[in-house]
């Protein structure tokens, strides 16, 4: 008896690992569809993810488990985006020496956040190419010399119940940025449930995945 009880939740955890990545369509600017700007150069600024992880004493801040999917998630958006032949730029986090150089990270990130809302709700404006950081976005010493800049945002909570079938959903963001005007060029968008032992590996193919017809320099590499 007591193992028939556990096939079922068993089987279920099983159909749970296996569910594909859950990937929206890319949401394209005009100056992306149009060819205007073109994305061979990005600055990737430092990810921010918000994680909590529920077990059988409650929920509790995941800040350094997030902080780790946020650091894994830059890694994996720049390899990708490297793979289809884009340039890298240095990351303006480990560039920023003085105070001044910290606090324009800072004030370009309020400002992303802010209109963030907006692009969380609506995302739809983007197409409509309504959606800006404004020019001031150019003064920002870091992103010269790049066509974007790349915002990642995410959220997600582990549970951990007794046992081998602890999991984690996570919902990630990928913005580009005009590094000249400051218009949202385009919204990468998906979601994944899978092992949490599993993270660091299925953020590069959820994120592949979800690139679809992103327009880059180069195809997908061929598998």
């Amino acid at each position: 008896m007591r193992s028939a009880r556990w096939l079922p939740a068993m089987a279920l955890a099983g159909a749970i690992f296996a569910l594909p990545v859950h990937a929206e369509w890319p949401y394209f600017g005009p100056s992306l569809k149009t060819g205007r700007v073109a994305l061979h150069k990005v600055v990737i600024l430092p990810a921010q993810f918000a994680y909590k992880v529920i077990g059988l004493k409650g929920v509790k801040g995941g800040t350094e488990e997030g902080e780790q999917i946020g650091v894994n998630l830059a890694s994996a958006v720049a390899a990708e985006l490297a793979r289809r032949g884009v340039e890298i730029l240095p990351s303006p986090r480990d560039a920023a020496k003085t105070d001044s150089e910290k606090y324009a990270i800072a004030d370009l990130e309020t400002r992303y956040d802010t209109v963030g809302l907006l692009i969380r709700k609506k995302p739809g404006l983007i197409r409509e190419g309504r959606l800006t950081l404004d020019d001031r976005v150019a003064g920002f010493a870091p992103g010269t010399g790049a066509d974007a800049l790349v915002f990642l945002r995410g959220h997600g909570e582990a549970r951990q119940p007794i046992g081998a079938f602890g999991t984690a959903d996570l919902h990630i963001d990928v913005a580009f940025v005009g590094a000249k005007t400051g218009e949202v060029l385009g919204l990468v968008r998906f979601g994944i449930y899978l092992s949490h032992k599993e993270i660091e590996n299925r953020l590069a193919s959820g994120f592949r995945e979800a690139l679809h017809d992103l327009p880059l320099p180069l195809p997908p590499p061929k598998h």
